[in-house]
């Protein structure tokens, strides 16, 4: 996922004005300090993963292994790429 397509998931709009932009970087940090003070005090920040994104791991994997080594190795390389929603 490129910035743009980013900036659009964040912010909702290809083009914000600019209270819209500084509205939502401000969400992102205060969002991020909030994560900061929480690892600091051990909690978790991130929920752990639900059934489906489990099972949806297990059936990449699954197909993953049919592929050779380099190919498996290009697959991780495009994974980034990819947005599962």
């Amino acid at each position: 996922m490129g910035f743009p397509s980013l900036w659009v998931s964040v912010v909702g709009k290809h083009h914000p004005d600019i209270y819209t932009a500084i509205g939502e970087i401000q969400k992102e940090q205060g969002y991020t300090e909030v994560c900061i003070t929480e690892l600091a005090m051990g909690k978790k920040v991130k929920a752990a993963p639900t059934k489906k994104w489990n099972e949806l791991q297990r059936r990449l994997e699954a197909i993953a292994a049919e592929y050779n080594r380099p190919t498996l190795e290009y697959l991780r390389a495009i994974g980034a790429n990819v947005n599962i929603s």
